[in-house]
């Protein structure tokens, strides 16, 4: 579980990330990330997770959902930070980079397998990074 310190809760915060309009989306999740003020320190961003009623319309589903995206970013946060070489798939994914993510699903998670729900994760930052993410000039 994400620890209050790194769960984004403010609505102001969750309006500046949609108004910044940079996402990136998969089959079954959006991604909306603010990039990182370059004088803030680096850390990991603020993470939100968003269903509306129209995707499952009984709240225990939505919040499962959410339960299972938040557990796929959380491991594989974890697995970013614990790896001295990150896995050849995760090499480019810098999660300092942003300030704030939010993670809206779209789609059915709730019949999806758990890889699946995975590889939506790591396909919706792989492509943030790659469309909205700092561009490094290699040396």
């Amino acid at each position: 579980m994400l620890t209050s310190a790194e769960r984004l809760r403010k609505p102001n915060l969750f309006q500046r990330v949609y108004s910044a309009r940079k996402s990136v989306s998969s089959d079954q999740l959006t991604l909306y990330v603010l990039a990182r003020q370059a004088r803030s320190a680096p850390r990991l961003p603020l993470a939100g997770f968003v269903i509306g009623k129209k995707v499952h319309a009984k709240s225990t589903d939505r919040n499962r959902s959410k339960r299972r995206v938040r557990e796929a970013y959380r491991l594989l946060r974890q697995e970013l930070q614990n790896a001295p070489e990150a896995p050849e798939g995760l090499k480019r994914l810098n999660l300092e980079q942003w300030y704030a993510i939010v993670w809206v699903i779209q789609g059915d998670l709730l019949d999806k397998s758990w890889a699946e729900v995975s590889e939506n994760v790591v396909n919706c930052l792989r492509k943030a990074s790659e469309k909205h993410g700092i561009k490094r000039v290699p040396r």
